[in-house]
């Protein structure tokens, strides 16, 4: 079957948007599939159900055409699961829907490993790297349809597994799915404030249905604070596009394709909307 996937390339700096059509031969469909981006590429991956293996797409995207790849399958099902990629090379693979198993692929190595396995099922959680490169920490999601507080950590300078953590103080607000989480990181930005801290933005909540407030973590401390914003849609993400902009700026889009641009040093929050590009 052939289904089409619209890609958007968004160029900050020339004002500069790009729609493609690209046709991506598969088994059944890409229902299953998550999505995660970089500057100049694009992983699909993910299973058309919760029992069928693991498929990865690698494509890579410039402006004159997109190159597609069919990577190595995993023997494992992964519907719908979290992304997340390391160093350009290392694409990390976690759970999915009624699925705890964890996995890596090593791109450069055409190879996959296993992962420690989590604790439960974060369906539609998100995962983020620390500015040391030290620790996974994961948001988020479901278990068995219950939001969850807790945020799971994965210590990847030793053997061990996730360890669940709680924050004491407005922890009730991690309860989301859907949502966008990114970090400013140390280079480029002069805030130094704001550079030991995880930012989740957007998503969807049980009591609630969108979340019209920024939750800012300081992983050092394990201390939240809200962070109040005033957009005239609150945005969730079915999808992981989150790109680094010359170190000053995150675009990112969302779920009815408006793009988001957050600056550094300032907190500014642009939004361009989908008709308006």
């Amino acid at each position: 079957m052939t289904s089409n996937c619209k890609l958007k390339i968004f160029d900050i700096e020339e004002n500069r948007l790009f729609i493609r059509t690209i046709s991506l031969r598969i088994i059944q469909s890409l229902k299953g599939m998550s999505q995660i981006s970089t500057s100049d590429s694009l992983f699909l991956c993910g299973s058309i159900n919760k029992n069928a293996s693991c498929f990865l797409i690698y494509l890579i995207l410039n402006s004159v055409n997109i190159e597609t790849k069919i990577l190595v399958n995993s023997a494992y099902p992964h519907y719908k699961p979290i992304l997340f990629l390391v160093k350009n090379d290392i694409l990390v693979v976690i759970g999915g829907k009624s699925q705890v198993l964890c996995e890596k692929y090593s791109i450069s190595l055409k190879q996959w490993r296993d992962m420690p396995i989590l604790p439960e099922e974060r369906y539609q959680g998100n995962v983020i790297l620390n500015d040391h490169n030290s620790h996974l920490y994961l948001f988020g999601g479901t278990t068995n349809g219950i939001y969850n507080d807790s945020i799971l950590v994965l210590n990847l300078r030793s053997v061990g597994g996730w360890e669940k953590i709680f924050v004491k103080e407005n922890g009730h607000l991690l309860k989301r799915c859907k949502f966008i989480i990114f970090s400013f990181g140390n280079e480029g930005n002069l805030n130094k404030e704001n550079e030991n801290n995880i930012y989740i933005f957007g998503g969807k909540m049980k009591e609630r249905e969108n979340c019209d407030f920024i939750l800012e973590y300081d992983y050092e401390n394990n201390m939240i604070n809200k962070k109040d914003i005033n957009l005239k849609e609150i945005p969730y993400f079915d999808i992981s596009t989150v790109a680094d902009i010359n170190k000053n700026k995150i675009v990112f889009t969302d779920s009815n394709e408006n793009i988001y641009v957050i600056e550094k040093n300032n907190f500014r929050i642009s939004v361009i909307n989908s008709e308006d590009t």
